[in-house]
């Protein structure tokens, strides 16, 4: 039985020899979505800088998470900064790991290998926190005020929250940033009530 990985990167060398028989490559967030929810992966390893499309592996994580994927996701990064691993952890992220094909492999030890190449992808059963309700609430209800660009919004607020709040974004906070992307004061206090039910 063999285990399939995939590669979210702009640097298909990154994937070590020993695996290149099993990995799959995409530098697309969007493909590396559709591929999580069709077929089971052992772990995917993503670049956590931008990828093709504006997509990032943040963005990849929480989008997982919010399809309620629940394959290991491993962020790469060049330089491991301080608090890398609370803010990989918050969008969703198994871990954050170095771009080297040590820390990859010891990543694969860690999860083990007994997730076949096919197969329907599992689901998370545990509940989300009430962080996660509260953002997907916004992705809904903002679009009503900003339209189809709503969800992008959500995560670039996000995107901006993570790395100043590493353990942990709390809610009035995330909905206070959110709600300065609508306009009017009658609005905005609309949108928060409605959001803050």
């Amino acid at each position: 039985m063999t285990t399939a990985i995939l590669f979210v990167t702009n640097d298909a060398a990154i994937v070590p020899p020993g695996l290149a028989k099993v990995a799959k490559v995409t530098n697309s967030a969007d493909e590396a979505l559709s591929l999580c929810a069709a077929f089971r992966y052992g772990a995917v390893f993503c670049d956590a800088a931008p990828l093709a499309n504006g997509g990032s592996g943040f963005r990849l994580g929480r989008q997982m998470r919010r399809h309620g994927i629940s394959t290991p996701l491993f962020l790469m990064t060049s330089s491991i900064m301080s608090g890398m691993e609370g803010v990989a952890t918050a969008s969703g992220a198994t871990a954050s790991i170095s771009r080297t094909a040590t820390a990859i492999l010891d990543a694969l030890k860690s999860v083990g290998n007994a997730v076949t190449s096919s197969g329907p992808a599992g689901s998370l059963d545990r509940p989300l926190p009430e962080i996660d309700i509260v953002i997907e609430r916004a992705r809904v209800i903002l679009k009503k005020y900003a339209g189809p660009v709503a969800s992008m919004m959500v995560d670039d607020v996000l995107d901006d929250l993570y790395p100043q709040y590493p353990s942990g974004i709390e809610v009035e906070v995330f909905a206070h940033a959110v709600a300065a992307h609508v306009s009017g004061d009658k609005a905005r206090d609309d949108f928060l009530s409605e959001l803050l039910v």
